[in-house]
This record gives structure tokens, C-alpha cells and sequence, in this order.
């Protein structure tokens, strides 16, 4: 199959593409420099030269020859700015989706969040338990409206499905960068203990998740993917940054103290449109000082989602 990809050249791509590659699979990959496409060129795929927020006949004319869109790019950050949000997480999917439509293309998946679901703490969740309405916070609210964009594109001729991974983790993760810093810094704090459930999924295993659903004839849902344990939010980053060499220690700081900060710096960033990231934020506290955990049953009863490899394999192959 012939399959059109974005964010090639971040975290989830450079992973992606060469399992889609060893599947058998043909890879366009968008690319918006030339330091990306040289990067996705040396992944295997075919580099597209365009701009995710104005698609131009370059995109279209990919698009053409492909039979299926994997739109993994993405603005993900705790930042207060909404104009990157929007750009990239809502107006640019919905460019995309109307494109992939016009030209034929015959499924469109689209990499969710698990965090789109409203509500705190989550234990668990199933997608059936889920709040309706958005969540608060920029990230992942602008997630929900490009996912229900997705889904109520759904049709005979144009397949779509929404896939939610929680926290991704694996080799060559950039977003490591900002922890490990506060680690080496001496800085790292476990708020509330940082033994609330949070739950993950391997890249290996979002892999896996993708080709369940290019598989499947399922079309207009999501479905939540993880690693498929309870594992807390300590015992993961721990053993993480261990396999790097890090060790992030006990010292921990009260949740009410990193929730008045919160609101503190919130109230800061809003008032002078800072565009730097806060110390702390309430997606931040939500996600890691707030048990957040989600079910995948229904992927795997109706994806025929398997997980291949565990956090203990995983680690493993973090220390080599």
C-alpha cells in the first residue's frame, strides 16, 4: 500500500515509517525543510515538500497516489499561546482531511491523544465512559476538535479512525530533553509522590496499533492504545532516565503547592502572551500528579490491537 505521512521526521515518524517500510509498505512523508526531507530520505520514504498549514499541489499530487493518510504531526506543549494550536492541530487537519477526500484517498487514521476526553482523575476509562464536551487546556482540546473533524468525515468511500495513545515512550524521544534537564539541574520534583497510575504505550506498540487499524474495516471510531499494564508515573520516568544514567531521587513536592503555582504562573503567561513554557501548568499536573489511565479493551477486541513489547523489554532496549 501506498501510504502518506506526516511528521516523518519527529518522534513518532522516524519510528514509524521503516515499520511501515518492512511491512511492505510504499512511504510519502511531508516534509518542510530540507534538513526533513533529508531525514525521512534516509528513513526510506519519499519526501513531499510542502507546508503542513498550506498544502500545496505538492500534497495534492501525493496524495493521489496513495491509498491511505497516517497524519501523526502535531503542536504539542505547555505553552498559553492558541494561535500554534489551532494552526497546526485544527486548521491544518482539517486541510488535510479535505484533500485526502477530494483526490480519492480511501482511509485517513489520525493520531489522537488519549488526553482529549475530559475530566480528572481518570481510572481506567473506556471510550464508552469518556465526558462529552473538550477539556481546557489548549493541547489537548485542540486534539479533540481535530479528532471529531476526523471521525464525522467518516463515509463508504473515505474510512477514517482516530487512534489515542497516552504517554509515548522509546528510543530517539526528544521530549525527554526538557525532564532530564530538571534531573541533571537537581530541580526534578515528584509531585504528590508521583505514584498515581499513568499509563504508556512503546513505540513498538503504537506501531502495532497503526497496522491493526490499516487492517481493519472500522470506520468513525476512536479507541484508546496502551502497553497493556498499570505502571506508575515514578516507576516509569525512574527507570527511564536510569537507562540513560539519570537518577531523578526522592524529593517531592506537595500537590496543592504545584496547583497554586499553576494558577500562578498561568495567570502570569496569560496576562503578558508569554510564549515560553511555564514551570508547571494544569495539563502538566493533570497528566503526571493525577491518575490518568485508560482501558484499550475495545482496541483489542475490535482492532485485533496486540501489544509486542513489554516495559521490561523496553527498557532493555533502552540501556543498549
Amino acid at each position: 500500500m501506498k501510504i502518506f505521512v506526516t511528521g516523518g521526521s519527529g518522534f513518532v515518524g522516524e519510528n514509524i515509517i521503516p515499520d511501515l517500510i518492512n511491512e511492505g509498505h510504499e512511504v510519502y512523508a511531508l516534509a518542510r525543510s530540507s534538513g526533513s526531507a533529508e531525514k525521512v530520505t534516509g528513513l526510506g520514504a519519499i519526501p513531499v515538500r510542502d507546508d503542513l498549514t498550506s498544502l500545496s499541489k505538492n500534497t495534492e499530487q501525493a496524495l493521489r497516489n496513495c491509498e491511505l493518510v497516517f497524519h501523526s504531526a502535531v503542536f504539542m506543549n505547555f505553552s498559553y499561546n492558541p494561535k500554534p494550536f489551532y494552526s497546526i492541530n485544527v486548521d491544518a487537519t482539517k486541510q488535510l482531511l479535505s484533500m485526502a477526500q477530494k483526490v480519492g484517498v480511501r482511509k485517513f487514521i489520525f493520531l489522537s491523544a488519549a488526553p482529549v476526553v475530559p475530566g480528572s482523575p481518570l481510572v481506567n476509562l473506556t471510550e464508552d465512559q469518556a465526558e462529552k464536551g473538550l477539556p481546557r487546556d489548549l493541547y489537548p482540546k485542540t486534539k479533540a476538535i481535530a479528532e471529531k473533524a476526523v471521525l464525522e468525515a467518516n463515509s463508504d468511500n473515505f474510512q477514517t479512525i482516530a487512534l489515542r495513545p497516552p504517554l509515548i515512550w522509546g528510543p530517539y524521544n526528544h521530549h525527554y530533553e526538557q525532564v532530564f534537564k530538571r534531573i541533571k539541574d537537581g530541580k526534578w520534583r515528584w509531585v504528590g509522590g508521583g505514584h498515581q497510575i499513568l499509563s504508556t504505550i512503546h513505540i513498538k506498540n503504537l506501531s502495532q496499533a497503526l497496522f491493526a487499524a490499516i487492517r481493519s474495516d472500522i470506520g468513525g471510531e476512536a479507541f484508546f492504545i496502551t502497553d497493556g499494564d498499570r505502571r506508575s508515573w515514578r516507576k516509569t520516568l525512574t527507570e527511564i532516565a536510569q537507562a540513560y544514567g539519570l537518577d531523578p531521587g526522592e524529593k517531592e513536592m506537595p500537590r496543592w503547592v504545584a496547583v497554586i503555582m499553576a494558577r500562578i504562573f498561568g495567570s502570569i503567561w496569560k496576562t503578558f502572551r508569554l510564549s515560553t513554557i511555564p514551570p508547571v501548568s494544569p495539563p502538566l499536573i493533570r497528566l503526571m500528579a493525577t491518575e490518568f489511565s485508560v482501558s484499550d479493551q475495545k482496541a483489542r477486541r475490535e482492532l485485533g490491537y496486540k501489544n509486542v513489547i513489554t516495559f521490561e523489554e523496553g527498557i532493555s532496549a533502552l540501556k543498549k
